[in-house]
C-alpha cells in the first residue's frame, strides 16, 4: 500500500511537470517595477525566445511554467532595459582610448594629465576630451603656449566637455592648414591674439580638427563599438539613440548587427551627409539596429557661448551665440525629412534655437500629428514658445545632468533668464511624455545619474541642499518612464519595448537597490547586478 502511494505521488509530480510549459528563463521572488500604464509592480517572469510570456506574481509563473534557468531574485529590485534616449556610441568608444580631462580644476592640471600619457606611451597625436573652463580659478579660455612648449611635434587636439570648443597647438592648426586671414572662418568661431590663433576654435570651425586626429581602421572601430557597448551594458542601458553618425561608421554598425556582435538596440540618426541623404532614403531597419532620424544642429553650447540667445549674454553683452547653419539649409533638410518619411531631431540650446526649430518645424508638421519630431535639450525656451511644443506635437528630448552640471554658472549667462531653462516639469506637461538621456560622452555613462539630477536637481556633491527650481523636478515615476517606455515611444518602438509587459522583449536590469524607494543620497551609487537583453545575459557584476 505504501509503495501504491509513493508511486501515485510520483506519478502526479511527472504529470504536473509535463504540464507544465517550458521557458528558457523564469525569474521570481523579485521586486519588478513593469512600468505599464498602471505602473504596476510583479514578482516573476517567464522568458522563451528572448520575448516575455508572462509577467506575474510567483505562483502564477512557478505554477504554469518550468525553465532551462531559474533566477531567485532574493527580493531585488527589476526594471525594464534602460534607453538612453540621447548619446554618442562613437564618442564614448573613442574617449575610453583618449585623455580623460573631464573634472580637471585649472589648465595645469591638464597638462600634467597630458604629460603623463605622452611620457606613458610616447603617442604621434595626443588627443583628449572633457575640459570645462568654468571649473577653473580663472573661468576664461587659455591660450595653446605651454602645449606648444611641451608638444612642439606632435598635434594635440583637446575637445570641451560639450565637444563645441577645442584648444589645439600650432602643430595641430598647421596640419590642417589655416591662418587667421582666411575669409571661411567666421570671426566669433577662432579666438586670435596680436595677429596669431590663440589655439581656442568654437562650433564648425572646430569640427575640422577632427581630421587632424586619424581615423580608426575598421577593425578598430568594430573594437571600439564593442568596448562602448558593454561599458553600456555595465549601467543597464539595453537601448540608446546615438545622436548622429557618418556612413562610414553606420556600415561598420550595420554589419555588426548583420553577425550579431551588434546586441545594444541602437537607433542611428544620420548627419545630412551628402552620402548619408543619398544611401537612406527611406528609414531602415536591420536586426538590432535602427535608422529613422536626421540630426541637426542650430547652435553650440552655453559653456562656451555658442548657445544662440535672443538677447545678449548677461555676462557678454557683445554676444548672442552661434548659428551653425542658415535658416534656409535648415529647412531644406526639414522638407527632405517629410518627404522621406524621417524623424527630425534638432540640437538647440539657446532660446532663440529653440524659436527656430519650433518655427521651421511647424511649416511642416500638421497639429495632432504623430510624426515625432524632436528638438534635443530643449534647454532655454522663451515663454512665449512653450506651448507650441504641444500645438504640434514636438517631442522635448531631455538631459537632466545638463541641469545639474550647468546651475552653478549658468545664471552668470543668463541673468534673469535662468529661470526659463532647464524646465523639465513644464516640458513633460505640453505632451505628458518626454524621453531623457545622458549626451554621454558629454556626460557621464551612467544612467542613475540622470534619474537623480531630473528628481532631486543636485548634482553629486548634493548641492544644492534645497535642489535646484525644484518646481521642474520629475518625480521619481516619471524619471523612470522617461528613460524607459518614453524613451521607446520617442523612436517609434514602445510596442516592443520599454516595459515588462507579456508579448514584449526581454530587456531589463536588476540592481543591488531601489532607486523608486532608496533614500536620496543613496540613489547615485546605485549599481547593476546584471543587464539582460532578450532574455540573454549581457553582463554580470564582479
Amino acid at each position: 500500500m505504501k509503495n501504491l502511494f509513493a508511486g501515485l505521488v510520483v506519478l502526479i509530480l511527472i504529470t504536473g511537470c509535463k504540464m507544465k510549459e517550458r521557458v528558457d528563463l523564469i525569474v521570481y521572488n523579485g521586486n519588478i517595477y513593469t512600468v505599464d500604464t498602471n505602473f504596476s509592480k510583479a514578482s516573476a517572469m517567464a522568458v522563451k525566445g528572448g520575448i516575455l510570456l508572462a509577467v506575474g506574481t510567483d505562483d502564477e509563473i512557478l505554477n504554469k511554467y518550468r525553465a532551462y534557468e531559474m533566477i531567485d531574485l532574493e527580493g531585488a529590485p527589476v526594471y525594464p532595459g534602460l534607453n538612453d534616449a540621447h548619446c554618442h556610441l562613437t564618442g564614448l568608444g573613442r574617449g575610453l582610448s583618449r585623455v580623460d580631462l573631464r573634472g580637471s580644476t585649472s589648465f595645469e592640471e591638464i597638462i600634467e594629465r597630458l604629460k603623463e600619457r605622452y611620457e606613458r606611451d610616447k603617442p604621434a597625436y595626443l588627443a583628449g576630451d572633457g575640459w570645462d573652463q568654468n571649473l577653473w580659478p580663472i573661468k576664461e579660455f587659455p591660450d595653446n603656449s605651454k602645449l606648444n612648449e611641451l608638444f612642439p611635434d606632435i598635434p594635440v587636439v583637446l575637445s570641451r566637455v560639450d565637444f563645441h570648443a577645442v584648444i589645439v597647438n600650432d602643430a595641430a592648426i598647421n596640419l590642417l592648414g589655416i591662418k587667421p586671414s582666411d575669409k571661411d572662418i567666421p570671426k566669433e568661431e577662432a579666438l586670435v591674439s596680436g595677429g596669431k590663433f590663440q589655439g581656442v576654435f568654437l562650433e564648425n570651425t572646430a569640427d575640422r580638427f577632427k581630421v587632424v586626429i586619424p581615423d580608426p581602421v575598421a577593425a578598430e572601430l568594430r573594437e571600439m563599438l564593442i568596448m562602448a557597448q558593454n561599458e553600456c551594458f555595465k549601467y543597464g542601458l539595453t537601448s540608446i539613440s546615438h545622436a548622429g553618425e557618418s556612413l562610414d561608421i553606420i556600415n561598420v554598425l550595420d554589419s555588426m548587427s548583420t553577425d550579431g556582435s551588434l546586441k545594444l538596440r541602437t537607433d542611428v540618426w544620420l548627419t545630412p551627409s551628402k552620402e548619408n541623404l543619398e544611401k537612406f532614403t527611406t528609414p531602415y531597419k536591420n536586426g538590432k539596429l535602427r535608422i529613422g532620424a536626421i540630426k541637426l544642429y542650430i547652435d553650440g553650447a552655453l559653456g562656451s557661448r555658442g548657445a544662440l540667445l535672443l538677447k545678449p549674454y548677461s555676462d557678454m553683452p557683445s554676444a548672442k551665440g552661434i548659428s551653425v547653419i542658415t535658416r534656409e539649409d535648415f529647412d531644406e533638410m526639414c522638407k527632405w525629412a517629410y518627404e522621406h518619411g524621417f524623424q527630425v531631431a534638432t540640437h538647440c540650446i539657446g532660446d532663440a534655437a529653440n524659436r527656430e526649430a519650433l518655427t521651421v518645424y511647424s511649416k511642416y508638421l500638421p497639429e495632432g500629428n504623430d510624426l515625432r519630431w524632436r528638438i534635443e535639450h530643449s534647454q532655454i525656451i522663451d515663454k512665449e514658445d512653450l506651448d507650441i511644443f504641444g500645438k504640434y506635437k514636438i517631442v522635448p528630448s531631455i538631459q537632466p545632468t545638463h541641469a545639474t552640471s550647468d546651475m552653478l554658472w549658468a545664471d552668470e549667462r543668463l541673468g534673469e533668464r535662468i529661470a526659463d531653462a532647464y524646465i523639465y516639469k513644464q516640458l513633460l506637461d505640453q505632451l505628458g511624455w518626454l524621453p531623457s538621456g545622458t549626451d554621454f560622452p558629454v556626460e557621464e555613462v551612467n544612467p542613475f545619474y540622470t534619474f537623480f539630477a531630473a528628481v532631486f536637481r543636485k548634482n553629486l556633491d548634493f548641492i544644492p541642499e534645497e535642489g535646484f527650481q525644484m518646481e521642474n523636478a520629475l518625480t521619481r515615476e516619471e524619471a523612470l518612464r522617461s528613460m524607459t517606455i518614453w524613451a521607446a515611444k520617442a523612436s517609434f518602438e514602445e510596442d516592443f519595448k520599454g516595459s515588462l509587459e507579456k508579448g514584449k522583449v526581454a530587456d531589463f536590469v536588476i540592481l543591488d537597490r531601489d532607486i523608486m524607494t532608496a533614500d536620496e543620497k543613496s540613489v547615485p551609487g546605485a549599481k547593476v547586478v546584471m543587464t539582460y537583453l532578450a532574455g540573454e545575459r549581457v553582463y554580470k557584476a564582479d
